[in-house]
């Protein structure tokens, strides 16, 4: 077994998914979780508040030393400051709890900051950095390396301070990450292996406050407000190639959005549009490989990662 070593450079995109009372991912319309991906942050720190434990230090009646055991240390929890340069309303309530303020259209323009204490708002939060090695994966396609840090609940979230001066205003938002072994495997494919698009591979336990991982599969998109539920649908070989070297997509939507228009980047530097649910766009690689197939839904741009191993079989 060898070690991957690389350093984690620059911030990429971060993940806010919304947490039932029990630590499991809120979903929403057609099954998809509600959740904002967004590239409008600084920096996301995470401190470690640490137990220091209570040593055993007893002597006997003539002060010579009787038993000792030394203090164990662990961490209890990760105080985590979320610096964000753009106002994203959605994030900030999600994070928070605090009401959001609408529009006469409906639209997501602010939020109402409350002095009353939230004891059920929660959110898994995300990150993905670059890397400093440009090393890529074996295959036909080259792709480059991601830092993923994953907090599978953030409770308590607040706004911190800011200011309105002759300058770019920032805002904080702040919160204790802790365990959350609601969160299991994730709702959400994170990694690319060379059988394709996988989540965790061991569920979130009792105990566990932070995953960090490096993965080939990129962040999704950023979006502004709550991320629409891309068009799902499957991947499978073309029955009618028998080299088993093309890829079909068939589109499904939920049934609200039947006719909205998607794109398939192969991941090969070809694409292909589709026009409405249960259409079916094909593509023939020219190589062996495992692709990563992006189906970007074009109204709002959020993003889903399927996979195709070519030659599927055969």
């Amino acid at each position: 077994m060898t070690a991957v070593c690389d350093t984690p450079v620059k911030g990429k995109m971060l993940r806010a998914t919304k947490l039932g009372v029990c630590g499991d991912p809120i979903l929403g319309a057609g099954g998809w979780p509600v959740h904002v991906t967004s590239k409008g942050f600084v920096s996301v720190e995470y401190a470690a508040e640490v137990d220091d434990g209570e040593e055993i230090d007893q002597k006997d009646a003539n002060g010579d030393p009787l038993v000792y055991e030394p203090a164990r240390r662990r961490i209890k929890l990760y105080n985590v400051t979320v610096t964000c340069g753009r106002v994203d309303p959605e994030l900030y309530t999600l994070f928070t709890g605090m009401p959001v303020v609408l529009d006469e259209d409906g639209n997501a323009t602010g939020m109402r900051v409350t002095s009353a204490v939230n004891l059920d708002s929660a959110v898994a939060l995300e990150v993905w950095s670059g890397t400093q090695l440009k090393k890529c994966v074996a295959g036909a396609i080259q792709r480059p390396r991601f830092g993923y840090f994953l907090l599978p609940q953030i409770i308590d979230g607040q706004v911190g301070d800011f200011t309105i001066e002759n300058g770019a205003a920032s805002f904080t938002l702040t919160g204790k990450a802790i365990e959350n072994p609601g969160w299991g495997v994730g709702p959400y494919d994170v990694y690319l292996r060379k059988a394709g698009v996988e989540r965790l591979m061991d569920p979130m336990g009792d105990q566990d406050l932070l995953h960090l991982d490096w993965t080939y599969l990129p962040p999704p998109a950023p979006t502004c407000g709550l991320t629409a539920r891309p068009p799902d649908g499957t991947v499978v070989a073309d029955p009618a190639d028998a080299t088993n070297m093309t890829a079909q997509f068939t589109a499904a939507y939920v049934p609200a959005a039947p006719n909205e228009a998607f794109s398939v980047d192969w991941g090969d530097g070809a694409s292909s549009a589709g026009p409405a649910a249960d259409a079916t766009v094909s593509h023939q690689y020219a190589a062996a490989g495992t692709y990563l197939i992006t189906v970007t839904h074009t109204a709002s741009g959020a993003q889903r990662f399927k996979s195709f191993v070519a030659p599927a079989g055969g």
